[in-house]
This record gives structure tokens, C-alpha cells and sequence, in this order.
């Protein structure tokens, strides 16, 4: 147990969380093709295809329309063709570069031939066994390494008990890992009609070290005929880099959206939606009122069971807006306030951001900052 809050600390020693994914543009994305060289993966009942193969080709085709519909932005992949790749060095990688995202992709298998649907997680102690088992999977990749019972400071990818770790570093980057899950995720449904296996956390060993908001995708079922028929199309694997592709973008936005409004301090570009109307009669905000800001820690797809995880130093409270799960804490009845709250959360959650609600859905701040000039 000393040796694993060893790690820890190292790792924050090393990669300081600097809530970098907030701070300005994302200029940066590390895309990560699972498997690879003497490794090939999941290997597919019927076809016989490969995953590393497979996954590569997805990841080249996601990098290229990345850098097609977001100019400025750059790509860097941990590798390009088929070779092999130990773990550590893929999150080097994107460490040495200064990305802003890390998306590693996968394709899932199982030894029940009707396991389908497509899975994104997010670094953390998996609550399922199904989770571990995945992970475990996966993570078996570093016996192909050399000596990596020591370079993973005795961590045995086959023992339950040496996933503890993730679950004392699981809060770093928590949230922006989990909201560009999310994105993912819906895409990822939307254009192949899967089953929605949902957003999950899971104990990755490429995840670990990647000082940066990071998801692994499990593009599928290989040991699935037809998912892996479907896989098997060009075609259908540039409809699956361009859900990913549209994903990213969504997520882009969105941070440097909220980045803009809090560095400047002045509203962000009209959203379009409509600004509610306040009846003449409405009163001036206080502990009751129907508009308020708060801290956003974390957000998902589905229903995060243990709140605690996401903040250590304030309570974590629930808001069902739209197709979202957002969680929040430091509930504010002015901008200023919810600010200041910010900068003592962000000592904690570094990726967290500031949202504004009114009458329990999530509207843009710029918007909700004009509601708070007319109650005044």
C-alpha cells in the first residue's frame, strides 16, 4: 500500500494538474491506436481480423478529419503503423507534446459470441466485475514487455487487488474526461445503432500516466460477427472516426467556450437559444431563487452512483438537464460568488468550470449573467 501512494504522489510531482484543459485553446490531441506489432489484439471468430489493424486504421482516419475540421489544431499519434508500443510510452508521448486529449481506441471481445455494443471509459476503480474484467484484459498487454513487473513497480495486471491505485487516481481530470465520454459516446450510438454500453470507469494502464483528460473506446465486439462484418467495411470504419471526429469537436467548443468567459470575464458569443423571460413580479435572488451558478465537476450519460468520488472538499449535488448528468457543488446566487467558489474548487477538480441554471435546466452563462443584471 506505501509503495502504491508512492506512485501517486509521484505522478502528481511529475504531471502537476494545472487545469491546462481550461486555460485556453485546445491546440493539441493524441490519438492512440490500441495494441499493435507482436501484439494483435482481439482477433475476430469469422473473419479472422486483427484488431491492431482494425483500430489503426480508425485512429488515421480520426486524426485526419481532425486536423480537416479544426485547423490549428494538432495531431500526434503514439504510433502510425504496426508496431509495437509498451504502455508507459504511450502516455509519454502525449505528455511530451503537451496535448490537451488523449483518446485511445480499442475493440472489445468476449468469450460470449452475443456480446455487443460500444463502451467509453474514463480512468478510475471499476465498480463491476465486467469493468475489471475488461481492464484486466487490456492491461495484459505489458507481459510482452520486458522486465514490466518492474517498470509497473510490481503491478500485476491479473490481481483485483493492484487496481487499487486507480482509485486513488481517478479524480485527476475526472470531469472533462467524462463529459468528452459522454460526447463520444452519443455519437458513437447515433451513427451505428449499437447498444449502448454506456460511459464506465475502469483501471487502464494506458490511462494512468497521461496528465490530461483521456477516454479508452471499445469500438465494438470483434468476437460479434456482425459487429465485426460491420468493422471490416472502409466505409463504415470512417463513419465510426467521424462520430469520434464530431465528438472532439463538441468538446473543443465547449471548453474553450467556458475558458473564454472566465479568462476575459465578458460574455461569450450569443448561444442560440432564447433568453427566458422574467415576469415584472420576479424577486431579487436569495437562497430560494430559481437562477443560479454553480461549480460543474463532472457530467455523464448515466447516473454516477457515488457522488463523493467527485469532490473531496464540498458536497456533490445532482442535475438531470437535458440528456446529461451534471453534478455540481458551491451553488451561488451571483457570478462573482460562483467565481470565487471556482478558484477554491479548482484546487482540487483543476478541470471543473462554471455553469448557470435557471428554473432546473442549464442555460449559458452569458445568458444567465443578463438574468442577473435585469434582477438586480
Amino acid at each position: 500500500m506505501k509503495r502504491i501512494v508512492f506512485v501517486c504522489w509521484a505522478l502528481l510531482w511529475i504531471y502537476p494538474v494545472t487545469g491546462k484543459e481550461t486555460a485556453g485553446k485546445i491546440t493539441c490531441v493524441c490519438i492512440d491506436p490500441g495494441h499493435g506489432g507482436k501484439d494483435p489484439g482481439a482477433v475476430g471468430r469469422k473473419l479472422k481480423l486483427y484488431e491492431k489493424d482494425l483500430v489503426l486504421d480508425i485512429s488515421l482516419r480520426l486524426g485526419k478529419l481532425i486536423r480537416e475540421q479544426n485547423p490549428g489544431v494538432k495531431v500526434i499519434y503514439t504510433r502510425d503503423k504496426d508496431v509495437f508500443i509498451d504502455l508507459d510510452k504511450r502516455g509519454a508521448v502525449a505528455n511530451k507534446n503537451k496535448a490537451d486529449l488523449f483518446i485511445s481506441i480499442h475493440i472489445n471481445s468476449n468469450e460470449n459470441r452475443d456480446a455487443h455494443g460500444v463502451n467509453t471509459y474514463v480512468l478510475g476503480l471499476g465498480k463491476s466485475a465486467e469493468n475489471l474484467a475488461v481492464a484486466m484484459k487490456e492491461n495484459a498487454v505489458i507481459k510482452y514487455e520486458e522486465d514490466y513487473s518492474l517498470k509497473y513497480d510490481g503491478f500485476d495486471p491479473t490481481k483485483p487487488e493492484s487496481y487499487i491505485l486507480f482509485s486513488l487516481l481517478q479524480n485527476l481530470y475526472l470531469n472533462n474526461s467524462l463529459d468528452f465520454a459522454g460526447f463520444v459516446q452519443k455519437e458513437l450510438i447515433s451513427e451505428t445503432k449499437w447498444r449502448d454500453r454506456g460511459v464506465d470507469q475502469a483501471g487502464y494502464l494506458v490511462l494512468k500516466d497521461v496528465a490530461m483528460p483521456s477516454v479508452l473506446l471499445e469500438v465494438g465486439f470483434i468476437s460479434n460477427e456482425e459487429e465485426e462484418r460491420y468493422l471490416n467495411g472502409k466505409a463504415n470504419r470512417e463513419k465510426i472516426a467521424a462520430s469520434v471526429a464530431h465528438a472532439f469537436k463538441q468538446y473543443k467548443e465547449r471548453v474553450e467556450r467556458n475558458s473564454r468567459l472566465l479568462s476575459v470575464g465578458e460574455p461569450e458569443a450569443p448561444a442560440p437559444q432564447k433568453t427566458p423571460e422574467l415576469p415584472e413580479t420576479e424577486k431579487k435572488p436569495g437562497p430560494d431563487s430559481e437562477l443560479f451558478f454553480a461549480v460543474q465537476v463532472a457530467s455523464a450519460s448515466k447516473r454516477v452512483e457515488k457522488t463523493e468520488a467527485l469532490c473531496s472538499v464540498a458536497p456533490v449535488q445532482e442535475l438531470h438537464s437535458g440528456e446529461r448528468y451534471r453534478y455540481y457543488t458551491g451553488e451561488c446566487t451571483t457570478f462573482d460568488e460562483a467565481k470565487l467558489k471556482l478558484n477554491e474548487i479548482r484546487k482540487v477538480n483543476p478541470g471543473c468550470f462554471l455553469i448557470a441554471v435557471y428554473k432546473g435546466d442549464v442555460i449559458p452563462v452569458a445568458e444567465a449573467r443578463k438574468l442577473e443584471e435585469k434582477l438586480k
